[in-house]
């Protein structure tokens, strides 16, 4: 996007720049709650892959919320040249007042800029946005095109985040929320959403902002679309975009029971993990995945009498023997950190890799291959 502050813009909607989605009520039986604990995970293809970035919310009390981003995503010293990973980790602090009234949406995440900055928000937009959308169809927001320089959080201390800021009245698309599919704590599940448009100073851009007052989520956008670097792609991509594909919470305002984990297995003595996260084309577990490693682990030492075989499976980029030995070091990496980190017996634990064969869901959207990449725990019964 163009480096400039850019306020009361004319909205101009085009036709045919809308993700494909469903029209419905709002009314869903899958809360999501803005709690510590809460992971959100979203997808950028590419040819060679999906690469995942993480949001997970630290802390949460009465002056806001403390997230954790990571992301991995593969560069090139120059055109042609061989692809490494480079790896992003920050830090973010948002202020519950701008939870609540902020209108500028800090969607990018670097080292440069600061932990905090006041008037934004993080990881969707606020609740005045979401419901000055929902009660006139229209709402002033601001998105950022930051630089690689250090920046001030300061309006008035330049260089300031705020002089990269642009502004301008977004409109909401359909009368309804749209639902959207991804995975939530394992299940597939149809969230609402409030679909919005923009046009920043030229630069089309669209929003689907989840419908919860309390946590108005971005679930997708696309920022500058059509504007892009075609690169690896046969054509000009957007500019910058977000999907959001699987979400996850052990939040502990929930009430108390067991986990999905012990119930499934004890029940259907199988379940599906996905919150145990890889690094891409990697058995490397990152760390966003210790508390799912940790309620395996005390699970296991609860039921001294199972014993469990860990099976690795891939999602269908890439050749059968690559995604077979990918999926098989996976399965093995599970085994070893429940070992080594809760001293688990290795006897109780077999592994397994099944590569792409098993597909769970279509390897031909983001959603449906990010719910191929998986771990599956099979309990062991006795004869």
């Amino acid at each position: 996007m163009r480096l400039a502050l850019l306020q009361g813009l004319a909205l101009i909607v085009v036709s045919g720049i809308y993700a494909p989605c469903v029209a419905a009520s709002s009314s869903t039986t899958t809360r999501i709650p803005l709690c510590p604990g809460l992971s959100i995970v979203t997808a950028i293809t590419q040819t060679d892959g999906d690469y995942e970035s993480i949001k997970t919310i630290e802390v949460m009390d009465a002056e806001g919320i403390r997230l954790k981003y990571s992301n991995e995503r593969a560069v090139r010293d120059y055109p042609g040249g061989p692809s490494k990973i480079r790896r992003l980790s920050v830090l973010r602090v948002v202020r519950q007042t701008d939870l609540t009234n902020a209108q500028s949406y800090l969607q990018q995440f670097q080292t440069a800029a600061p932990n905090m900055v006041p008037g934004t928000t993080a990881i969707g937009t606020s609740r005045a946005v979401l419901s000055a959308l929902k009660t006139s169809g229209v709402a002033e927001l601001g998105i950022f095109d930051l630089p690689a320089g250090p920046l001030s959080a300061d309006p008035d201390n330049h260089p300031s985040i705020f002089d990269y800021q642009l502004v301008t009245k977004i409109r909401r698309v359909q009368e309804k929320p749209v639902m959207l599919a991804l995975t939530v704590n394992g299940e597939k599940a149809q969230l609402p959403a409030i679909h919005a448009v923009g046009d920043f100073g030229g630069e089309k851009a669209e929003f689907f902002f989840l419908d919860d007052a309390n946590n108005p989520l971005a679930l997708r956008f696309r920022l500058g679309i059509g504007n892009g670097q075609a690169g690896e792609q046969p054509a000009a991509t957007d500019r910058d975009t977000l999907r959001v594909v699987m979400i996850a919470f052990q939040c502990s305002t929930l009430p108390a029971g067991e986990g999905r984990l012990e119930r499934e297995l004890s029940r259907a003595g199988r379940v599906a993990v996905y919150d145990i996260y890889f690094s891409f084309n990697s058995a490397q577990i990152r760390a966003e995945s210790d508390p799912t490693l940790r309620e395996l682990g005390i699970l296991l030492q609860r039921h001294a009498d199972w014993k469990l075989t860990i099976d690795g499976h891939t999602d269908g980029i890439g050749g059968d023997e690559k995604n077979l030995a990918l999926s098989r070091r996976r399965a093995a990496s599970v085994k070893t950190a429940l070992v080594t980190r809760f001293k688990i017996d290795a006897t109780r634990l077999t592994t397994a890799g099944y590569g792409k064969s098993q597909p769970k869901d279509t390897n031909d959207t983001p959603e449906g291959r990010a719910r191929n990449r998986r771990v599956e725990l099979v309990r062991q019964m006795r004869d």
